[in-house]
């Protein structure tokens, strides 16, 4: 009987070879298959364009404010003014501009824009004022010409 053994054993290994020999055949031809895939194409990124330069939006974190020792800093700088004088003009601007907003005065500063009182309250004896602002920009387009140049009415 030990013959029998074996010859079962024989068997099963047969049947066990075309089984691998599939397995064998099957692997070649899924790399065939993955290798007639052609690559991902690579796509070029994109150039970045250039951005036009647009008013601060508020951000969920806060800036530093801008207070008037910057604000004299600036004013030293684009203009040839010594410093205690400019910061004797600029105390006196914002003292005019606070005065007309206590009034509520509408503001046309054309460089900044158009500024009105919105609501007024007042708390701890302090009074607070809410301002709309509409920024101001270059001039319209449709802004009106003059009719002579300068020099041509003379």
């Amino acid at each position: 009987m030990p013959a029998s053994p074996t010859k079962s054993a024989a068997k099963s290994a047969t049947k066990a070879k075309p089984a691998a020999a599939a397995d064998r055949s099957a692997k070649p031809k899924a790399k065939a298959a993955a290798a007639a895939k052609p690559a991902p194409a690579k796509v070029p990124a994109a150039k970045p364009t250039p951005v036009k330069s647009t008013p601060a939006k508020p951000t969920s974190a806060k800036a530093a404010p801008f207070r008037l020792k910057d604000l004299v800093e600036a004013v030293v700088t684009a203009t040839d003014m010594k410093k205690p004088d400019a910061k004797r003009a600029i105390e006196a601007t914002l003292a005019t501009l606070a005065d007309a907003l206590k009034r509520g005065d509408d503001l046309n500063l054309p460089p900044l824009g158009r500024a009105r009182v919105a609501k007024t309250a007042d708390k701890d004896g302090a009074a607070t004022l809410t301002l709309k602002l509409r920024l101001g920009g270059s001039a319209k387009s449709g802004a009106k010409q003059p009719l002579a140049d300068a020099g041509e009415d003379d």
